[in-house]
């Protein structure tokens, strides 16, 4: 059985296989969230029965409101359609294992470009909408399954979308499968998610904003990608990609930031689309059997290419970059060596110096590769240490002061859960010097300071509204700050 066969079935061998370690394990209780269980939709999550209507009720429940969060429990969901994920939606699984998105073998749709899950511009409007360059009726985005004009793609408006700690298996038969077409701007992630793409087309395509601890398998692509829709970076943390057949990230001006990032068994990392300059910059990452070259890139004389790449160590990996149009090539100078840094483009010798494109190659072979450096983002502390901030006497409602009942919290527990509300408060609220402040929506869980509050206003020192500790280890995520108008 060859590699690539084996990497394809092996989710469909041991329905275990897919499942990574839960980031949530257990359920966080949120008043205002909503929750795919069977009391409140008809879903199944045996990996049989379709579950796609029951998937999109309840993303369009969260959304009722204009943003929410969809907490999804441990299960196996099957997928014969594109879902939409409406703007300021966030998707989150929790349960002693992720949920698992399934594609099943030959599901109609799929042998073509096709989404299982799209992240969208707007909610669906009755109406046809009309294209403000044509003046015409919109097409439907290419690859919604069915077709689906009625549906706006993600834009640089599109913020705060998120999904978390859930997996995707897409069966055999599918060549066209994407998991998630992510083509979105500010305030928006993918996390804590493994791709089991099977015979699919790739995981991820034309993303945005920024992502970690995802993790790739198998599959032509892992991720397929465009600029982003802002014309930002796209930056990816503390991920893998094993087993795809192509390439492991194909794109252009994507402006990938890619950082403790490994790479394995693939025939090329990056593979640059000809005709496109790029702003790459990849460091603390691993390359390891890489069959073709490494990177591969063209527009090599156009000031606008920037190719850098640092502290990155590599087995297997015979030619590390290689410039399309001219053929020139990097190569290994040994079978395992670390290249401390390679960079292309314009470089500039001084402040009078118009510059010129130079390529720099700094490498040296090693007798083994350095140990893989720890992740670069810190993970949370287990969920059994959460104390949810609402059972200690705090409103939440965005009317009463919550000042002195949220700063009693943080000095009586290192780790508070915030669920959706908005917190007023009036004075700079201090944590300690293991605080760890937990929220998962930053536009729906906010730290509103009143207007006109005592020490924010006038001539003065800057006060803060949170203030952590000098020589703490504070994490502070996914809240929202909000001075208010009149605190100058």
């Amino acid at each position: 059985m060859n590699k690539a066969v084996l990497l394809a079935i092996l989710p469909l061998l041991s329905g275990a296989a897919a499942n990574a370690t839960s980031y949530y394990p257990q359920r966080l209780d949120d008043a205002k969230a909503v929750y795919l269980t069977p009391e409140n939709f008809q879903v199944h999550a045996d990996g049989k029965t379709d579950d796609s209507d029951a998937i999109q009720a309840g993303i369009d429940r969260a959304a009722a409101h204009g943003e929410g969060i969809l907490f999804i429990p441990s299960g196996r969901y099957r997928i014969t359609r594109t879902i939409y994920v409406w703007p300021s939606v966030r998707v989150i699984g929790y349960g002693a294992t992720r949920p698992v998105f399934v594609l099943a073998d030959n599901t109609p749709g799929y042998q073509e470009l096709g989404y299982m899950f799209l992240f969208a511009g707007g909610r669906m409007r009755p109406a046809p909408r009309i294209d403000f360059q044509t003046g015409r009726p919109s097409q439907p985005i290419a690859g919604t399954v069915p077709p689906n004009a009625q549906v706006p793609d993600a834009n640089p408006g599109t913020f705060y979308s998120a999904m978390s700690n859930v997996d995707f298996e897409m069966g055999q038969g599918n060549p066209g499968a994407v998991a998630i077409r992510f083509h979105v701007a500010q305030h928006c992630y993918l996390a804590h998610m493994d791709f089991w793409i099977g015979s699919g087309l790739a995981a991820l395509k034309d993303i945005g904003n920024e992502a970690e601890d995802l993790h790739f398998h198998g599959g032509q692509y892992g991720i397929v990608t465009i600029r982003p829709s802002p014309g930002w970076q796209f930056t990816l943390i503390d991920s893998s990609f094993e087993g795809q057949s192509k390439a492991a990230i194909a794109e252009h001006e994507a402006g990938l930031t890619l950082i403790n990032d490994r790479f394995r068994n693939v025939p090329q990392v990056i593979s640059i689309d000809p005709g496109y300059s790029e702003e790459l910059w990849v460091a603390r990452s691993r390359f390891e059997q890489i069959s073709g070259p490494a990177i591969e890139f063209g527009n090599e004389n156009n000031n606008r290419t920037e190719i850098n790449l640092e502290d990155i160590a590599c087995s297997g990996v015979k030619v590390f970059a290689l410039m399309r149009e001219s053929g020139r090539s990097f190569g290994a100078p040994g079978e395992s060596y670390v290249v401390k840094s390679f960079s292309h483009g314009l470089t500039l010798k001084g402040s009078s110096d118009w510059g010129s494109i130079e390529t720099n190659f700094d490498a040296h072979a090693v007798s083994e590769l350095p140990a893989a450096p720890p992740n670069a983002i810190r993970a949370l502390p287990p969920a059994s240490e959460w104390v949810n901030l609402l059972t200690l006497s705090v409103k939440g409602d965005g009317v009463s002061d919550d000042t002195a009942a949220i700063q009693k919290a943080i000095d009586e527990h290192p780790v508070l859960y915030i669920p959706m509300g908005r917190y007023l408060v009036t004075g700079t609220l201090h944590l300690r010097p293991d605080t760890v402040l937990i929220g998962l929506h930053p536009s729906m869980t906010q730290f509103d300071l009143k207007d006109e509050s005592p020490g924010f206003m006038g001539v003065g020192a800057p006060m803060p509204l949170i203030e952590a500790p000098k020589g703490g280890h504070n994490i502070v995520t996914g809240i929202g700050l909000f001075t208010g108008g009149a605190n100058d």
